[in-house]
């Protein structure tokens, strides 16, 4: 056979196979459709394939619904005439969220929601934690791989000569119709929920294909059936008549009426004893918990496990509920990129207070140097600022050296603080294999369903957590102003633990312990985190704004479905809304934040020898000469000296010195320097 024949025969072929008959396709794509939602759904469960024939026979509507869904976007490939390469992309797409999706329950126990897309930049900067050098080399390989793929794909994919595109279209968008109407009809039917309260839950029983698409599109908080002007007025008529509540009203000739009031923020930390049937050598958490028997203390409901952090934090600042946000929403990412909201730190300007945010990671994760000005922060002492830190061998920064900045800070000022102090080292990833050194602490027993080694890491990093904690409340015991401690785990860590498992009950119960340096009683009752500081602030005499009131206006044992629909207009209006709550206008505007504590200063500059040597005060290992606006490589040599090789110094004729984060972004600049 000639080649020019065998290219016609190879030729038609092709073309009969891309113009296969409509029937044969009818049933082709949903049995793709089926095999690609139970092989999404085995990740989705961990690869437990009990668990996906639970959920396919125990809610077989569901899994079809699931299946619907994956057959809609197969089917946007009959729109194109490469129809095999977007079918195939189509497919291949869905594998890698599958992947991605046992990757993260497994990392983080939270499920991938579409937001999380908004985290990549974070994401990467995490690689080399959580991954080895050979797993990242894989991954960047496969992704290689997939792009090479998806190029011959579609250079080599022939092209359909006919395309009926307006029969495809109504076909696709029917399709899509479909699934919204089941959607609807489903929410009306109470099959499926409004709004995913539990992500964790919500996955497992309505599965990824369903929960991931209803992330999408949901960012905010829709607007509530009841909201009104009738309604709102009525809201707010209720705090204003519930004004007059019996708590200790604020005197500011008191001076023990006006403490400095610490947020501890601890990452992952908990009280490994909860767990049933589980045993040490020794106890890993012995000082939070001596200060919980010793002082009131009470549950924290958190809106996260695993991971998050930031929205513990959000909730614990605004006093708003998270669940009434979008799916997996991080508000740190959307609404409060440019809007400020009521926080405690605009509730306590009034009383003359300094807002400063502290935190041994970097500035820019969570985008915390973008969104603290809109949560009323005055400051922000970020890991660019701290000195000589000392760091684990995943690279977080160790807890210890946190006491002094918080003196450093409290000390900065004239005035009363309020701070938001974070930890970072009991952060993952937890070891997959763990061998005990000499003088660790032993898990002597456990839980079959949590990871043995891993648990063993985190039980080993959290003593030095719990340490920091004693040294604070040490060191403010002898600080010479009125100060409350308020400490707390912000989520439990990503171990595969359950509700049952837990004597809270619940994977999201932490505990927060209250503590003060003179001598006041507090209450501590169990709370959702977005209750805790209003909760506070009460018994401190302070009120605030209106989400601040609404909650003070209420028992804390309150959480009724009328309390929340209540709550839920409030949020729509005060942050979405018309703000009838505040008369039309937002009273709040982001602060003028500086960065550090203390400032960064130059004092001289020495350019002989090749080399650029600055003096000054406050360095750290972070600071940069800058020259014209831009970092040039410098070395840290101790606070008060840093230093740049340069082929000729004293070419230079001013110059800066900056705070330069991880990713290159710079946080802040001295003023210009010119040297003699």
């Amino acid at each position: 056979m000639s080649r020019e024949r065998a290219h016609r025969e190879n030729t038609k072929r092709r073309v009969r196979h891309e113009n296969i008959n409509p029937q044969v396709r009818l049933i082709q794509l949903p049995v793709m459709a089926i095999v690609l939602t139970l092989a999404v759904e085995l990740c989705n469960r961990g690869l437990d394939v009990r668990r996906l024939f639970d959920f396919v026979t125990g809610k077989p509507l569901m899994f079809l619904f699931n299946a619907l869904i994956v057959l809609t976007t197969l089917i946007f490939s009959e729109l194109f005439k490469r129809r095999r390469a977007v079918l195939t992309t189509t497919c291949i797409l869905w594998v890698i969220l599958g992947i991605v999706q046992y990757t993260v329950i497994k990392e983080r126990t939270q499920p991938f929601c579409s937001v999380d897309i908004l985290m990549l930049k974070d994401a990467v900067s995490l690689m080399t934690i959580y991954y080895s050098t050979a797993r990242i080399i894989l991954m960047f390989v496969a992704g290689f791989a997939v792009i090479v793929l998806e190029v011959l794909l579609f250079s080599r994919s022939r092209r359909r000569k006919r395309v009926n595109r307006a029969a495809s279209a109504l076909t696709f968008v029917g399709f899509v119709l479909l699934c919204a109407m089941i959607s609807a009809l489903s929410i009306r039917a109470e099959l499926l929920p409004r709004r995913f309260d539990n992500m964790v839950d919500a996955y497992n029983d309505y599965g990824f294909p369903v929960c991931f698409s209803f992330t999408f599109g949901q960012q905010g908080i829709s607007k509530p059936e009841t909201y009104s002007s009738e309604t709102m007025a009525e809201i707010i008529r209720d705090i204003d008549d519930d004004g007059e509540m019996a708590y200790p009203v604020f005197d500011e000739t008191d001076n023990l009426a006006q403490p400095n009031i610490l947020f501890v923020q601890m990452e992952s930390f908990f009280d490994v004893n909860t767990i049933i049937g589980s045993r040490y050598s020794a106890d890993p958490t012995l000082n939070f918990n001596r200060l919980c028997k010793n002082f009131p203390s009470g549950l924290l409901y958190v809106p996260t496990i695993g991971g998050g952090t930031a929205n513990t934090e959000f909730e614990v600042l605004t006093g708003l509920n998270l669940d009434f946000f979008g799916a997996g929403e991080i508000p740190y990412n959307t609404i409060l990129q440019q809007t400020a909201v009521e926080t405690v730190n605009f509730d306590l300007k009034d009383y003359g207070y300094t807002a400063t945010a502290l935190h041994s990671n970097g500035a820019t994760f969570y985008s915390r140097n973008v969104v603290y000005p809109n949560l009323g922060f005055d400051r922000f002492v970020s890991l660019e600022y701290m000195h000589d830190m000392k760091y684990n061998d995943l690279g977080w920064a160790r807890d210890a050296q946190l006491t002094g900045e918080v003196l450093r800070a409290l000390q900065s000022t004239e005035g009363r603080d309020v701070m938001m102090c974070i930890t970072v080292e009991s952060h993952g990833k937890y070891a997959e294999e763990y061998t005990p050194a000499e003088g660790d602490i032993e898990v002597l027993a456990l839980p079959e369903k949590i990871p043995l080694a891993p648990f063993q890491n985190f039980v080993n990093l959290i003593p030095a957590t719990d340490e920091f904690l004693r040294d604070l409340v040490h060191a403010i015991a002898r600080f010479d102003e009125p100060t409350v401690i308020v400490a707390y785990g912000d989520h439990l860590p990503a171990m595969e633990l359950e509700n049952d498992m837990l004597t809270t009950g619940s994977i999201y119960a932490s505990r927060y312990v209250i503590w003060n340096n003179y001598g006041k009683v507090f209450e501590a009752p169990d709370l959702q985190a977005y209750r805790l500081t209003a909760n506070l602030m009460k018994q401190l005499g302070f009120n605030g704004g209106v989400i601040t009131k609404y909650h003070q206006s209420a028992d804390p044992s309150e959480a009724g479905e009328e309390y929340l629909d209540k709550l839920e207009q409030l949020q729509y209006d005060l942050l979405y809304g018309e703000k009838q709550a505040v008369n039309g206008e937002s009273p709040y505007a982001p602060t003028r934040m500086t960065m550090g504590s203390v400032p960064v200063t130059i004092g001289e500059a020495d350019r002989e020898y090749g080399r650029l040597l600055v003096s000054g005060e406050n360095f750290t290992e972070f600071s940069s000469i800058m020259v014209d606006d831009k970092p040039v490589d410098t070395a840290y040599i101790d606070q008060d000296h840093i230093v740049a090789r340069m082929d000729d110094p004293l070419s230079v004729e001013r110059f800066t010195v900056g705070q330069v984060a991880r990713d290159g972004t710079v946080l802040s600049q001295t003023a210009s320097f010119e040297p003699e």
